[in-house]
């Protein structure tokens, strides 16, 4: 089937040159030609659908999504952040510029029509976030605690390499160098995870700093593929690589014991007697500091460590972190401290934040069997066009109920199919003077006046009950 259309068009191009040639070429010949590659284009046409990695939300999901936003926001909130919004698309400059994580192959650019500057699509909110800090937030005081909710579009690692894009809500907590700023942020999403209904997960905290500490001797065209084995926890290639990298012992042998460091709280204590030079010490105490503070806020037993996490190491300058939990394979939530990104704008300034993968997110609340479906919308159907109707369906909203009018000539059978596949509660018909409402699910039935104010809190009441 494969072969149709080239035979198809070789055949056609055959009859057209030989009618061209001798002017003999059967009109029947060339029309049935011609008939079967358009049955076959038409029978192989691919749908119409997103380009790789993107997707669309569709009702309730997007609505869904959109609430469950709104509920981590609001937590934000209520410690003190505040939200700003910054453009899908941003100067290279900005997020490029001495950015040793991000690699330049990963981003979508292009070239804006009117200035001629390079714009890529943004991969990071946190970049746009310094920006503003340093330019439109200027005359603020530090401490800066600012949210935000967006999409950001990152390619996936390994050799595919395909983009995906990614929802987010995240916070920045910018200007407190202590370990106070990280234990806030990382109790903060932690409280986040909680207020949408998720608590089975686990906080995992890392050190960058004794990462990159470890790897500071070794070129930097080395790093990556240390940094990978590393993070994968794989001892035979890594020293295999370091062999053929030709790294010091020492500093091989401190990558090998980074990879053993990982499990509960008792790792920091053991990595403390044996990782003994002074930046490892310096290091371990602040993240023991952390660990602490946040066992002291009651989050101990979901506290695990692994120093052999090498994500994003040559962006976090301090103590990181990553929060898992069932279903996605993958965190839910990633962090840490950045305290050199504000210097490429001008203003040096300590920082720390996360962000909160919605989707893999509402994966793990719905393998902990509560998915996230926020309040349910009050909606119903209603059937005419005449006056009394559409001021049924004006006071209905004013009882915040959504009403979708339907043509009156719509059959009762029509639109009750109608209700039931956009998910309204129920259906509303009028009826000699009165109404009759139906509710989709299970279809009892009821008549309702509706006259007078009086009358449409027990219709509502009835309407949705089983929304309650």
């Amino acid at each position: 089937d494969r072969k149709a259309p080239y035979l198809c068009c070789a055949r056609l191009i055959a009859y057209l040159t030989f009618d061209l040639s001798y002017g003999c070429c059967k009109e029947s010949a060339v029309s049935k030609t011609v008939r079967s590659i358009s049955e076959y284009l038409t029978r192989t046409r691919e749908p119409l659908i997103t380009p790789k990695g993107m997707g669309d939300l569709l009702p309730p999901h997007a609505g869904q999504r959109r609430e469950l936003a709104g509920r981590l926001l609001q937590q934000f909130a209520l410690s003190g952040y505040e939200l700003v919004t910054a453009p899908l698309f941003e100067h290279a400059s900005i997020v490029e510029e001495k950015n040793e994580a991000i690699d330049p192959r990963d981003l979508l650019r292009f070239v804006e029509p009117e200035t001629g500057e390079v714009a890529v699509l943004r991969p990071d909110i946190t970049p746009q976030v310094a920006r503003m800090i340093a330019t439109r937030l200027v005359d603020h005081p530090a401490p800066y605690r600012l949210c935000y909710e967006g999409r950001v579009l990152r390619r996936r690692r390994g050799r595919a390499r395909k983009h995906r894009q990614l929802a987010q809500v995240g916070v920045e907590c910018i200007g407190i160098g202590s370990p106070a700023g990280d234990i806030e942020t990382i109790a903060l999403a932690a409280e986040a995870c909680q207020a949408v209904g998720l608590e089975d997960f686990r906080v995992e905290l890392c050190t960058s700093a004794l990462v990159g500490d470890v790897m500071a001797d070794i070129p930097k065209a080395d790093r990556e593929r240390i940094a990978e084995c590393v993070g994968s926890k794989d001892v035979a290639t890594l020293r295999a690589l370091g062999r053929d990298l030709k790294i010091a012992k020492p500093d091989l042998e401190r990558l090998e014991l980074l990879v053993t460091h990982y499990g509960d709280l008792d790792v920091l204590t053991h990595a403390q007697k044996r990782f003994r030079w002074p930046q490892a010490k310096r290091a371990l105490s602040t993240l023991k500091e952390i660990a602490n503070g946040l066992s002291e806020l009651g989050l101990g037993p979901r506290l695990r460590v692994d120093l052999s996490e090498t994500r994003g190491h040559t962006y976090y300058t301090g103590a990181s972190f990553q929060i898992f939990a069932e279903g996605p394979g993958e965190a839910i939530c990633s962090g840490g401290r950045y305290d050199n990104l504000l210097a490429r704008f001008g203003r040096s300034q300590p920082a720390t934040g996360f962000a909160l993968d919605l989707e893999n997110l509402q994966w793990a609340l719905r393998s902990a069997n509560k998915p996230f479906t926020g309040n349910m919308p009050r909606r119903v159907a209603m059937v005419g066009e005449d006056k009394q109707s559409l001021g049924v369906a004006r006071t209905l909203r004013t009882w915040d109920v959504s009403v979708a009018m339907l043509p009156k000539e719509t059959t009762q059978a029509d639109a009750l199919a109608f209700a039931r596949s956009w998910g309204y509660a129920a259906l509303v018909v009028p009826v000699r003077g009165s109404y009759s409402a139906r509710r989709v699910r299970g279809g009892a039935a009821r008549k309702f006046k509706m006259t007078d104010m009086a009358s449409f809190p027990a219709f509502i009441e009835w309407a949705f009950a089983d929304q309650e």
